[in-house]
């Protein structure tokens, strides 16, 4: 036998399997797909909430209080009035002409009250503290500052009464006209009829504030502003005590 004869009857090696290359490719296949899956679950769950707490209510608001009505919309000017000239530049000693004292406040509390005063129930005419011959005069129904002798007849007499918005101030009714009283309208004294409203009883009320020789009038609703004269009229002005005009009670003419 020669050797091509012993290479023929030799058999061929076997061929590796391919089972085993397979099963490890499904099994890797089987692996990506269930991480996929469950990457899937995961990603797509929503978010979960935090936990609601229970809100405090919102705080109630306070009540409103109550404030006395003005005569004039919108509220007065929040900057102090530039005076004029009588009541700027005209002291009252030592002359002839109506103005302005010069208010200084008084040294005590206690301090005893000048008379003649804004008595309730009194008949007074209304001066200035430190002018002689003038006096608040009703003329055509506006309040003005006039000499004694240049009206005739009661014109400048009015009777004190208890405030009408306040009891613990004063209003003055005219006692030439029973029923009217001075009250501000505009920032200017008028003589008027009582009107049966709240707006009426503040704006003719005046707290005196005791000051040199007399007494600043203020007024209820506009609690900053005291009346002042100037150019013959009485207006109301926003001021100090001591800016204020110094009115004091006089015997009625």
């Amino acid at each position: 036998m020669t050797k091509a004869d012993d290479l023929e009857t030799v058999p061929p090696p076997p061929r590796p399997s391919r089972r085993p290359v397979l099963m490890l490719v499904g099994a890797t296949a089987l692996a990506v797909l269930g991480y996929g899956v469950a990457a899937i679950v995961v990603l797509g769950e929503e978010p979960s909430q935090p936990p609601v707490f229970a809100q405090p209510p919102p705080p109630r608001s306070s009540p409103a209080v109550e404030t006395p009505p003005v005569s004039l919309l919108p509220a007065p000017p929040t900057e102090p009035a530039e005076p004029t000239r009588d009541v700027e530049g005209v002291r009252a000693e030592g002359t002839g002409r109506p103005g302005r004292g010069t208010a200084t406040p008084s040294r005590t509390a206690a301090s005893p009250v000048p008379d003649p005063a804004f008595t309730v129930g009194r008949t007074v005419g209304v001066g200035m503290a430190g002018v002689n011959g003038y006096r608040l005069r009703n003329r055509d129904f506006v309040a003005r500052i006039e000499a004694d002798g240049t009206a005739k007849g009661p014109s400048g007499r009015f009777t004190v009464r208890q405030g009408l918005g306040d009891g613990r101030c004063v209003s003055f009714e005219s006692a030439e006209f029973p029923g009217f009283y001075l009250r501000h309208r505009n920032y200017v004294l008028l003589v008027e009829r009582a009107e049966q409203n709240d707006l009426f009883r503040y704006d003719a009320t005046f707290c005196p504030v005791a000051s040199a020789g007399g007494f600043a009038l203020r007024s209820v609703n506009f609690p900053d502003h005291h009346l002042i004269h100037a150019d013959g009229l009485v207006r109301l002005v926003p001021s100090a005590p001591v800016q204020a005009t110094v009115f004091r009670a006089l015997p009625p003419i």
